[in-house]
């Protein structure tokens, strides 16, 4: 858990760094909305708990049908 820490946030500090330094606000924004997406997808692997992730889109679609 701690090697993963270790390797991700400081490879997600940088590239942010250098995004926002280059001033592109909207590449940032989108770089750290889909990096905490993958963060909690991965953290889910490390804990031994993986995240089956074709029952999370089934659910979707199901509250989706709901709605409509």
């Amino acid at each position: 858990m701690l090697a993963f820490h270790l390797w991700f946030v400081p490879l997600f500090g940088a590239v942010l760094f250098y995004v926002l330094r280059k001033k592109q606000i909207r590449d940032a924004f989108v770089f750290v909305a889909v990096s905490l997406m993958g963060y909690g997808l991965w953290l889910c692997i490390v804990n031994q708990r993986p995240f089956i992730i074709s029952l999370f889109i089934a659910s979707i679609i199901n509250a989706v049908k709901r709605i409509f």
